[in-house]
């Protein structure tokens, strides 16, 4: 687990998810970062903690008192030690008025490749003041655009568009579901 102390924008940039909604799981006690002068700092624990909520409240949309106990049950998992990462991470949910439980598998393992590899770009994510623009920030952003170009290589401006368009319009699509039958395990 690479130690990172990231703060709220950067997190959610890391995390791919708006801040907004990592500001709400903050605020309804989902996930609980370190606090220090006003500020909320991100571990990596608290990232895969976001990082699961915010599938399960997407997969679910659960209330935020219901997805606390999901990732309160799924820190104390990781607090536990066990070294091994799992391929696919089963909550399974019971209650006292139903005999049947409710089970949801997430793909930990790719989730936890994903954030790992998003980390490796965290120099990206810096944490600019709000407020008035730093003077120069237009050279500053043009010059980070032409050192991306050129790690990038020879690509048209149509395509660097086009990829663009297609990267927005794959966030709006909604998400495929499908139901495949599993046989018990005795």
């Amino acid at each position: 687990m690479q130690a990172v102390e990231l703060k709220l924008k950067q997190a959610s940039a890391v995390l791919g998810m708006p801040t907004k909604e990592l500001q709400n799981l903050v605020q309804f006690g989902v996930v609980k970062p370190r606090r220090r002068r006003g500020l909320y700092f991100f571990d990596t624990l608290c990232l895969y903690q976001a990082q699961v909520a915010g599938h399960l409240k997407l997969a679910l949309g659960t209330p935020a008192d219901r997805l606390a106990e999901f990732v309160e049950a799924f820190s104390e998992f990781l607090k536990r030690g066990e070294n091994e990462v799992p391929d696919v991470l089963v909550f399974r949910s019971s209650s006292k008025y139903w005999t049947q439980s409710v089970e949801v598998r997430l793909p930990f393992k790719e989730l936890r490749e994903n954030l790992e590899a998003r980390l490796q770009r965290v120099d990206l994510y810096r944490d600019l003041p709000r407020g008035r623009k730093r003077p120069n920030w237009k050279e500053e952003f043009l010059a980070t655009l032409k050192e991306a170009s050129q790690d990038i290589g020879d690509v048209p401006p149509q395509d660097v568009q086009r990829a663009v368009r297609e990267y927005r319009t794959s966030k709006k699509e909604k998400p495929e579901i499908t139901v495949v039958a599993e046989a018990a395990q005795i």
